[in-house]
C-alpha cells in the first residue's frame, strides 16, 4: 500500500483537498482529508488527446514559417523532413518525445499517426519501450485498422472517408477527423 500526501486535486472539478491518496495494488483505494506537512500537489495523470508523435523528428521544422509552409502536405518542411528520415531516426525521436511526456506527467495520448501501416508500426515500437499508453489513430488504407487502435483522417475536406468510417465502425474502433492543419486540397 502506498500513500501520497499533499494538496489533492480531487473529483471532476479538481477540488483542492489537503490529505492523502491511498493506493493499493495500483488502484486508488481512498482519498482522505488529513493534516499533512507535505507541499506536494497530487493530481491525476495527464492524457493528451491530440498528438503527432511521429513529427518528433521534425519538431523545430516550422519555426518562423507560416502554417502552409510548415505542415501542409505534401511539400511542407515537416513532410520533407519526415520523408528524409530513416525508420530508426523516426523511432528514436518518438521514443525521446514519449519519455519526455512521461517525465512531465502525461500517462496516455491519442496520436494521429501518419504514414499508414509503417507509421503505426513505428509508433508501436517506440511506445513499447516507454511507460506511456498510446492510442494510435492510423491513416491510409482502411486495412490499417488491423493494427491501429482507430482511424485518424487527415481533414474533413480531403476525402469523404466513407470506406474508412465503415471499417472503423465494423471493427468497433474510433474514427476521428483531424482538424488544425490546412487541407491537402
Amino acid at each position: 500500500m502506498q500513500q501520497y500526501a499533499g494538496t489533492i486535486l480531487a473529483g471532476r472539478s479538481f477540488e483542492p483537498v489537503r490529505g492523502r491518496v491511498v493506493v493499493d495494488d495500483g488502484r486508488i483505494d481512498a482519498v482522505e482529508e488529513a493534516t499533512t506537512e507535505s507541499t506536494d500537489i497530487v493530481l491525476p495523470a495527464f492524457v493528451n488527446a491530440h498528438t503527432h508523435i511521429g513529427d518528433s523528428v521534425a519538431k523545430e521544422a516550422g519555426v518562423g514559417l507560416g502554417l502552409e509552409a510548415a505542415v501542409a502536405p505534401p511539400d511542407s518542411e515537416k513532410h520533407r523532413r519526415l520523408a528524409a528520415a530513416t525508420r530508426e531516426e523516426l523511432v528514436t525521436a518518438m521514443r525521446r518525445t514519449l519519455r519526455f511526456m512521461k517525465q512531465m506527467g502525461t500517462a496516455a495520448h491519442l496520436d494521429f499517426r501518419e504514414s499508414g501501416e509503417a507509421g503505426t508500426k513505428a509508433l508501436k515500437t517506440a511506445a513499447s519501450e516507454t511507460a506511456t499508453d498510446a492510442v494510435i489513430l492510423g491513416s491510409g488504407p482502411a486495412s490499417v485498422l488491423e493494427i491501429a487502435d482507430g482511424y485518424g483522417a487527415s481533414g474533413a475536406n480531403d476525402d469523404d472517408f466513407d470506406e474508412e468510417r465503415a471499417a472503423a465502425r465494423e471493427a468497433d474502433k474510433p474514427f476521428a477527423i483531424h482538424a488544425g492543419e490546412p487541407d491537402a486540397t
